[in-house]
């Protein structure tokens, strides 16, 4: 329907008026500019309008008319539509004063006597259709702001010129647990409260300073915002003033998120959106009210700009009826794609959602826009950046919808989580190894804030002071928890406590002996380590070590008392014991200075010895030796590993003396042919002899290979060397169940009984004249029986003129362990 310029377009005008010539003329003057629907009466119309969606954009009512008047009509519809939502204007031919202002206070815009002037009424009708059309234009564009703003995910508050509080959206509600209906016109500084992290002062409001300064600012770094139920959150923000079209200042929008996980792992960053304050009723009666709404529309707009260029969210806003898709500038600079190149269809979008995704976003999508009482989407997706990468996102979407439910508007803010999600990742495996580490450690370790409360300890440091669950101690005072004393049992003070005092200088604590209180009330002897954590050259906390040191104390206690008993006991023999001491006095010098003489000469021999082999291996390599230099060097080295033998046995027998037996090196190894192997080895020096090695059974085992070796070559190189050289020896290994036994059998002249008893002992000989031809100190058989012992192992000799000599040697497959101490 068409009209001229100064009209307003498609407006929609219904008249109740009972006089058919009156409702007649009126139709002919409105029908040219407006659509005109009339009524006869007031309950056909009231239930017309009822039915109407939307409602026209004015009423002219007719003041007298049979049955509901048009004044009850003016009073009904003013009960369920403002006055800017649905205009109206009284007709009547009752002129007086008192008529007027009844009809006005009954919710009449407006007021015309009949007989009207035709181009007044057209000129009244037109101002109160611009007022609705106007109104309505803001509603809804108000509307289209506070959904975006309820979209995006940043926390928006704004306040008027006094700094009292006019807005607050879900994600503000969400971080500073206020709810709106609890804040709503206090000022902000009441709810507000902001601190240092570090320092822990008051940080400036930036809607103070803004209200005082009139531009925009923004919080320092390391700023807490203290919520409703005193918990507290990092967050970063930014205030920029509201002004209207004449540059008055209106009020604050202040744009803030937490930023917890940023400050974890640089994870997800929101910026805030200015809300556009409740649209105040927009017109009265008059042009100067139209002037204002358009003056209130335009600071909306106005608020909308600051929060589009504040966000670095991709906001879209999708028109359902056209399918048509417009985007701000955070589609170029979230995922670089020019301007140019962003499409105005919604298929455009979809099609750059990775097609792992597509299905499920576009379902979700559609479910949303099917159901009538659905508003709020989400969904976290991928999508194609202009690089051809795919980056992770975060979406959030309302939908708008008409009178009937019908969905035809959907805007949302897209947010960029890709370094986000990547930190979280990479602080995920590090806590994990970090976790594990603590986890695997056999030393309790509990960490503590600055204020001595624990966050943290692992399940070493529970098991040791008897807590089930770490529940049972984080936020508590460790200090406090532990009663913390001296090995004395004095209460150690928040002065004296080494771990308080690592707290309180930054440095290090060390103690060897103190104790712990655990769960049950025990005392528990600990050492402990207290190291402090530092940021930016502050105390942030400590870790503390410890272990517990009870067995350590109650053997030092053991030991005292045993110390009191042998001294007692030594009182109670002192008296018959002198003459033994000094027999046993005599005896100990004479085995100390054989042990010392024994370790003199195998050290001081073996330096030389080394050089001698050394400098006979260097000039065997020469190529101009002739064939007595040959053997005059071959006849040195021969001597000199015969002597490194001799020092290697006096080594030995001196560890095996004075130390706690020989050590060795257990490994896996199979006896027969590692025996097969040693003893074609000792053949190969006496090739004129006959050696048979027999096995039998399984010869796995663990022992040490260097020993065994040592133990077969002293065993196989006493039977050669001890017996006629007609006479064969044999070597023989055999597998039992638990053990694998070494026999050497020669045959000749049997060991003397006497020489038998004291056959194992150190420096002791056989055969003089035997000792003399193999140049034996008399160490060989002891040494073979301390290398059995090492192995758990036995030796056992038979020595009869019949049947020869076997010295037999029993070793465990698998060796014990050593005893400590």
């Amino acid at each position: 329907m068409g009209g001229s310029s100064e009209f307003p377009q498609q407006g929609r005008v219904w008249l109740l008026e009972d006089s058919p010539a009156q409702a007649a003329h009126a139709r002919g003057l409105l029908e040219p500019h407006y659509r005109v629907e009339t009524f006869t009466d007031g309950d056909s119309m009231l239930e017309a309008l009822a039915q109407a969606s939307p409602p026209p954009d004015t009423l002219l009512l007719d003041w007298q008319l049979p049955g509901t008047s048009g004044l009850e009509v003016c009073r009904f519809v003013r009960q369920l539509h403002g006055e800017t939502a649905l205009p109206i204007l009284m007709l009547t031919v009752r002129g007086a004063r008192t008529d007027l202002v009844e009809g006005l206070a009954a919710g009449a815009n407006d007021y015309v006597a009949k007989p009207y002037d035709d181009a007044e009424l057209l000129a009244r009708v037109r101002t109160l259709v611009r007022i609705h059309q106007q109104a309505e234009a803001l509603r809804v564009r108000e509307e289209w702001f506070s959904t975006t703003l309820h979209s995006i995910g940043d926390a928006v508050i704004a306040t008027d010129a006094a700094g009292c509080i006019t807005f607050l959206n879900p994600v503000a509600v969400s971080v500073t647990g206020w709810s709106w209906e609890e804040v709503r016109g206090r000022p902000l500084a009441s709810i507000f409260r902001i601190v240092n992290e570090y320092t822990r002062l008051p940080v400036e409001n930036p809607v103070e300073r803004v209200l005082r300064e009139g531009h925009v600012v923004g919080l320092a770094n390391h700023t807490l915002l203290i919520r409703k139920d005193g918990s507290e959150v990092p967050i970063d923000d930014s205030a920029a003033p509201i002004r209207d079209t004449k540059g008055t200042l209106m009020g604050v929008v202040l744009v803030f998120r937490d930023i917890s996980d940023k400050k974890l792992a640089e994870t997800e960053r929101t910026l805030a959106l200015d809300d556009a304050r409740t649209a105040r009723e927009f017109a009265e009666k008059s042009l100067e009210e139209t002037r204002e709404a358009n003056a209130a529309l335009s600071a909306s707009e106005e608020r909308f700009a600051l929060a589009f260029r504040a966000t670095q969210d991709a906001i879209w806003d999708w028109n359902l009826v056209t399918n048509t898709v417009s985007w701000n500038p955070g589609i170029s600079s979230l995922f670089g794609y020019a301007a140019r190149d962003v499409g105005s269809d919604a298929a455009w979008r979809l099609r750059h959602i990775h097609p792992d995704d597509q299905q499920r976003v576009l379902h979700s999508l559609q479910a949303v826009i099917s159901s009538p009482h659905s508003q709020n989407w989400y969904a976290e997706y991928r999508y194609l950046r202009a690089d051809g990468t795919h980056a992770f996102v975060k979406d959030r979407g309302f939908v708008v919808r008409d009178a009937v439910r019908n969905a035809v508007r959907m805007v949302g803010a897209m947010q960029d989580t890709t370094a986000q999600r990547r930190s979280l990742e990479a602080l995920r495996e590090r806590e994990e190894l970090f976790r594990g580490l603590l986890d695997a450690t056999a030393e309790g370790l509990w960490g503590m804030d600055a204020d001595g409360r624990c966050i943290f300890a692992n399940p070493a440091c529970l098991r040791l002071l008897g807590y089930s669950s770490v529940e049972e101690i984080l936020g508590h005072d460790i200090h406090a928890l532990t009663r913390h004393t001296r090995a004395d049992g004095t209460p150690c003070t928040p002065e004296t406590c080494g771990i308080l005092i690592a707290l309180a200088t930054g440095h290090h604590v060390g103690m060897d002996n103190e104790t712990l209180c655990r769960k049950d009330g025990q005392r528990l002897h600990v050492r402990y380590q207290a190291n402090p954590l530092m940021r930016d050259q502050q105390v942030i906390g400590a870790v503390v070590s410890f272990e517990d040191i009870s067995m350590r104390k109650t053997m030092e206690k053991e030991r005292e008392r045993l110390t009191r008993e042998a001294e007692k006991l030594h009182q109670r023999t002192q008296a018959l014991l002198v003459a033994e001491m000094a027999a046993r006095r005599d005896a100990e010098k004479a085995r100390e200075f054989e042990q010392y003489l024994a370790g003199i000469v195998s050290h001081d021999l073996r330096n030389p010895l080394g050089v001698i082999l050394m400098s006979a291996q260097v000039l065997l390599r020469q190529d101009e030796l002739d064939g007595r230099m040959l053997k005059s060097i071959t006849r040195i080295r021969n001597s000199a590993e015969l002597a490194s033998r001799m020092v290697r046995d006096l080594l030995d027998f001196t560890q095996a003396r004075v130390g706690r037996g020989l050590p060795i090196q257990p490994g896996r190894l199979d006896m027969h042919a590692f025996v097969r192997q040693v003893a074609e080895e000792v053949g190969l020096s006496t090739p004129e002899r006959e050696v048979h090695i027999l096995a039998e059974g399984d010869g796995e085992g663990e022992w040490d290979p260097d020993r065994i070796t040592q133990l077969v070559v002293n065993l196989l190189t006493n039977a050669l060397k001890y017996s006629p050289a007609q006479s064969p020896v044999t070597v023989r290994t055999v597998g039992e169940p638990d053990a694998v036994t070494l026999e050497v059998h020669n045959g000749g002249a049997p060991i003397p009984a006497a020489a038998q008893a004291l056959l194992f002992q150190p420096l002791q000989r056989a055969t003089s004249q035997w000792d003399k031809q193999g140049r034996s100190v008399g160490l060989g058989l002891y040494i073979v029986e301390s290398i059995a012992r090492a192995h758990g192992g036995t030796v056992a000799m038979e020595s009869t003129a019949e049947a020869g000599t076997t010295f037999r040697v029993r070793l465990p497959r698998h060796t014990p362990p050593k005893a400590p101490g």
